[in-house]
């Protein structure tokens, strides 16, 4: 079921249908096969570089094809480099107006840093992973490759000698 969700195929059957051949004792809904299938899904998308890819672009063309004409493409988040295919030709036919970037961090950041200092958040609790930071280059290739456990890592710098 996975495949079909990551092949994105229109299907002429019914949800209950296409997920009937996974029900059984241990997946006894359509809703936990469904489930099932998104968490396989998305661990593949995960896994491998070439569907995450596909996956981006593919969102890309559905948020073009989902707009009104003269709408707004807002794009926030992390895109390779490499990533190359964007259906400007549909974006331009509808006259869009497109904004992107990275997260404005140096928004949130003062914000942010209040609540840690005040004690209301603690971000130890989402750290997955912790490295000294001479390993910098290390932790964020294990976190580029998505490796199992490298979702937020602490850097922690060295002790220097003068403070001891």
């Amino acid at each position: 079921m996975a495949d079909l969700i990551l092949q994105q195929t229109k299907s002429r059957q019914s949800a209950d249908e296409i997920a009937a051949p996974y029900l059984n004792a241990e997946v006894p809904t359509v809703a936990d096969a469904y489930a099932g299938a998104r968490d396989i899904a998305a661990e593949t998308i995960s896994d491998h570089a070439s569907v995450r890819g596909q996956t981006r672009a593919k969102a890309l063309q559905w948020a073009v094809q989902s707009l009104a004409k003269a709408g707004t493409l807002s794009i926030v988040g992390v895109y390779p480099e490499k990533a190359r295919l964007f259906p400007i030709g549909n974006a331009v036919e509808k006259n869009l107006t497109m904004q992107m970037g990275n997260c404005p961090h140096r928004r949130y950041v003062p914000k942010l840093l209040e609540l840690v200092v005040s004690g209301a958040v603690d971000p130890t609790e989402v750290l997955t992973q912790e490295a000294p930071l001479t390993d910098a280059l290390e932790a964020y290739e294990n976190f580029d490759r998505r490796e199992a456990g490298w979702v937020k890592v602490m850097l922690q710098p060295q002790p220097s000698l003068t403070s001891r």
